[in-house]
């Protein structure tokens, strides 16, 4: 399983001796298998520049990323559910080259498409096979609004990409620990009897369901291949208590293509701007009606912004900052919003001491509605 991020080049090449030309073929589709219908096809073919110099490269991730559509977050509770097939998808790519007249196929190869980014740093997107990828950085700790009685039973989760070839050989455990001195553990055996390329939801804590996790917890998801070492990922989760402010959650898609969360605990200030246009009024007679003003405003309409506070964070928050500056999809509790922030000093304990995130956010629709 080769993983590309799409809102970064992906470059394929065909560099054979003796052709003067080449061509690829894309296939996209969402879904965990090749579909009877509902493929994207391209066929894209160049001419070598010259006769000593025959590579010819294609861009491709702007075909695939158009078949991702990252609309929302559907929090969880368990370990079981796979993402929606819209927010990740599967390509397979087919190299040609030309000699004389004709095409001449060169391999095929098939790739998961996510909606994340490379660096600049990163040099040139070349995926390695891998049979496991988590769609975050496990390095920093999750946390979330601690309550002793829950409004619903769902919380933030992580996506996990998994490549399973067998059924109940390839194994993938996903165990809950307990972090707070009390012994106990909840392990959970995911994709038993299914088989392929599968992009499961990976709940931060299974709490909600499950209150002896109440003081936070460890998460280690381990996959056993048929042979060869086992993958480990680990990250820790943590509850936070807030009396006077009401925590919104911020989901956003992160450099890695997944959904992630971050809670902004404190303070929040809220804010309506509203614009329309004014007319001068013309009165319909000389001894005029003077409960009828001069000016009249027209096509009224405005638009909500709000400053958040995340509190107190760890050091490594920059990375979460950094990806929420740079993502495409935004969300505060659900509503979609575009981030007003411009940029952000990435802070650390050394300097500043103790680390709050301050950032704008305005919602991405009219109060009025005025959708046609």
């Amino acid at each position: 399983m080769k993983v590309v991020k799409v809102r970064s080049p992906f470059i394929i090449e065909v560099n054979e001796a003796g052709q003067i030309g080449s061509k690829i073929e894309l296939s996209i589709w969402n879904g965990t298998s090749y579909p009877t219908s509902g493929v994207g096809f391209y066929s894209l073919s160049k001419a070598i520049p010259s006769a000593t110099q025959i590579s010819t490269y294609y861009n491709v991730s702007n075909y695939v990323k158009e078949f991702i559509d990252n609309i929302k977050a559907n929090y969880t509770n368990y370990v079981g559910n796979t993402e929606q097939s819209n927010e990740w998808t599967r390509f397979q790519i087919k190299r040609y080259k030309l000699v004389g007249s004709t095409y001449t196929l060169l391999d095929t190869n098939e790739y998961v498409g996510v909606n994340g980014f490379s660096g600049y740093s990163d040099g040139y997107q070349n995926p390695s096979d891998i049979k496991m990828l988590l769609l975050g950085n496990a390095n920093i700790n999750n946390y979330y609004y601690s309550q002793s009685t829950y409004p619903n039973t769902n919380i933030q989760y992580f996506n996990l990409i998994v490549d399973k070839p067998t059924a109940t050989t390839t194994l993938v455990y996903i165990k809950y620990e307990r972090i707070d001195g009390t012994v106990y553990s909840l392990t959970v055996s995911f994709g038993v009897g299914n088989t392929g390329i599968l992009n499961p939801t990976i709940p931060i804590s299974i709490v909600k369901v499950n209150a002896n996790f109440i003081n936070g917890c460890k998460v280690t998801i381990t996959y056993t291949p048929v042979t060869g070492s086992p993958i480990e990922n680990i990250f820790y989760t943590y509850p936070i208590e807030e009396c006077k402010y009401t925590p919104v959650l911020c989901d956003f898609i992160n450099r890695y293509g997944g959904w992630q969360t971050i809670t902004f605990f404190k303070q929040q200030t809220n804010t309506i701007a509203v614009k329309g246009t004014d007319y001068k009024l013309t009165q319909s007679a000389i001894n005029y009606n003077t409960s009828i003003g001069q000016f009249k405003t027209f096509n009224t309409n405005g638009k909500q912004t709000v400053k958040l506070n995340t509190g107190f964070v760890d050091e490594n928050y920059s990375e979460l900052i950094t990806d929420l500056l740079l993502s495409e999809t935004v969300l505060l509790d659900g509503k979609p919003v575009t981030v007003k922030t411009q940029g952000s000093d990435l802070k650390t304990s050394l300097k500043d001491r103790l680390i709050n995130y301050e950032m704008d956010f305005e919602y991405a629709y009219n109060l009025i509605n005025d959708v046609i």
